[in-house]
């Protein structure tokens, strides 16, 4: 749903149904073989240990960037 005023676009609201769309590309709910993975994963610290790699390399990532006032958006 778009909120316009004078034509322009000052507000949004979105509702998603990611459940139905994850059903519909066949990837919801799991096969039984994949629930086992994922709970082994989850179980066995594999997931915690992943996260925690991402979370590091995005850090190292963002610091190479330049930095930004925060706020600052590019403009296109």
């Amino acid at each position: 749903m778009l909120d316009l005023r004078d034509g322009k676009v000052i507000g949004h609201e979105a509702v998603r149904d990611d459940i139905t769309m994850l059903g519909q590309l066949g990837v919801f709910p799991p096969a039984p073989a994949t629930a086992l993975r994922m709970l082994t994963w989850r179980v066995t610290g594999r997931a915690t240990r992943a996260a925690t790699q991402v979370t590091a390399q995005t850090a190292e990532a963002a610091a190479l960037l330049p930095h930004r006032p925060a706020g600052s958006v590019d403009r296109v």
